[in-house]
């Protein structure tokens, strides 16, 4: 097909637009239905109903998507569209309550509301009977862990618990304040994606994903504060605002701590504020818990560790994959877990770190392109996540933001198949979660390998034919 007629630069006439617009606007009509149904079984409590619907409301999106990211020019209205699509998605599932996948939510509330008591967050367990007058029959007997765990959470998401509980204690109305907060990450993106000269329209593929929708909206997780915090330093990237995302990453990693990965790709050669701003955020927001708190301050972060199978290998997913390899091919073997996981980070480090510095300017005054630290800060976040293999959908929510400016076709597979996790509710075998973990995982890492081989032998086909 000839550049000619693919191209979308031309003027739209007018009932072509319309027509255009109204197959975004009926592909989101279908994700709304879907939605519903998701309501209604979330409602009735029915486990694999909402799995099934959840995965089949990937396929709007999948359309949605590939709609906006094939076009260059939009008819009016379209990005107005998408942010009334995407509000109205989160709204719909906000008044569930109790979330049926998880208990995090009560978490943040019991943080909260021991903060608005003036107490320290990482001194206590919920049980500790210190804390009996704060203790009531909706948050607290949901609080998870609540007989030997302190609080995980770091200091900014503290605060934002804190925040929060002193407006509303309860879950639609926390969930609400995490919706209002995911609606500010649309529009950190949009506008973003327009300072690096892309289509602002390209955030659909945030705005309509189906698991940032359900994760916070519906589950009510705080990924939706760490995400929207990655959106400003990627904002303040674009506009070579160093000192603000340098502050803005800081405040991330202080919701959840894997974003400091992504802090190699963000900063700059001869910038010195990124780094800097990034330190002082860290110790600033943690001063004020550890004063009172000491060493206690990582709260159960060890425990968790070691809980998740992060310390023994269990919770490696690779880790697992390749034990099961060299037992079915009968191979005696003694993979030490430690040995694995050095040499894992190793490995996919090199690999992050050569796709990182490939893309860096060599110079001082070389001119620099927003690939060059984008799609970085994009590799990076996908290998952590592949090497982690969380055991928990939400944790690859992140990914859907770097599809806005990387629409690769693996990380959207593994970002909308990531439902069978969910199986982790039900007890089963570690056989049984290895079988739905590899459903997850597999066709991922091959679509991956396709996708790398058909990147690399793409412009090799163009120059001959």
């Amino acid at each position: 097909m000839s550049e000619e007629l693919i191209s979308c630069d031309r003027p739209v006439r007018r009932s072509t637009e319309k027509q255009s617009l109204g197959t975004l606007i009926g592909l989101g009509a279908l994700l709304l239905i879907i939605e519903l149904f998701v309501f209604g079984a979330h409602r009735d409590n029915r486990f694999y109903p909402i799995l099934i619907l959840l995965s089949i409301s990937g396929i709007p999106f999948v359309f949605a998507v590939w709609w906006t990211f094939q076009r260059k020019v939009f008819p009016a209205h379209t990005l107005l569209t998408i942010l009334i699509g995407g509000a109205l998605f989160r709204s719909i599932l906000v008044p569930l309550d109790p979330p049926l996948f998880s208990t995090d939510i009560y978490r943040y509330v019991w943080d909260g509301r021991l903060q608005g008591a003036g107490i320290n967050p990482y001194l206590y367990i919920p049980v500790d009977p210190r804390l009996a007058g704060l203790r009531d029959d909706k948050i607290y007997p949901n609080i998870n862990r609540k007989e030997y765990a302190h609080t995980i959470y770091p200091p900014v998401a503290q605060a934002f618990f804190f925040v929060v509980t002193r407006v509303t204690q309860s879950i639609p109305g926390f969930k609400g304040m995490l919706v209002l907060v995911d609606l500010v990450t649309m529009g950190l993106a949009a506008a973003t994606l327009r300072a690096i000269g892309q289509p602002a329209e390209r955030v659909i593929a945030y705005a309509w994903h189906p698991l940032p929708i359900f994760e916070f909206a519906g589950a009510g997780h705080i990924d939706a504060l760490m995400i929207c915090f990655i959106a400003l330093a990627l904002f303040a990237r674009a506009n070579q605002k160093f000192g603000i995302a340098g502050v803005a990453l800081g405040a991330a990693t202080l919701v959840k701590f894997f974003p400091v990965i992504l802090l190699p790709a963000f900063y700059k050669r001869w910038d010195k504020k990124l780094p800097i701003a990034f330190a002082i955020t860290i110790v600033v927001c943690y001063l004020p818990y550890a004063l009172g708190a000491g060493a206690r301050v990582l709260g159960f972060l060890p425990q968790y560790a070691k809980e998740e199978g992060l310390l023994n290998g269990a919770g490696f997913y690779l880790l697992v994959l390749i034990d099961y390899l060299l037992g079915w091919c009968g191979v005696v073997h003694e993979l030490a877990p430690t040995v694995f996981i050095s040499v894992a980070f190793a490995g996919l480090g090199v690999i992050a770190l050569w796709a990182l510095y490939r893309q860096l300017p060599l110079g001082r005054h070389d001119s620099e392109t927003p690939s060059q630290w984008i799609f970085p800060a994009f590799v990076l976040a996908l290998t952590f996540s592949i090497l982690l293999s969380p055991e928990y959908p939400w944790y690859y929510s992140w990914l859907a933001l770097f599809l806005c400016f990387v629409p690769d076709p693996a990380t959207l597979a593994l970002t909308l198949i990531t439902w069978p996790l969910y199986r982790i509710q039900i007890e089963q075998s570690g056989d049984d979660f290895f079988r739905f973990q590899s459903r997850v995982f597999l066709p991922s890492f091959a679509l991956l390998v396709f996708c790398w081989i058909f990147r690399k032998r793409g412009p090799k086909t163009a120059k001959t034919s």
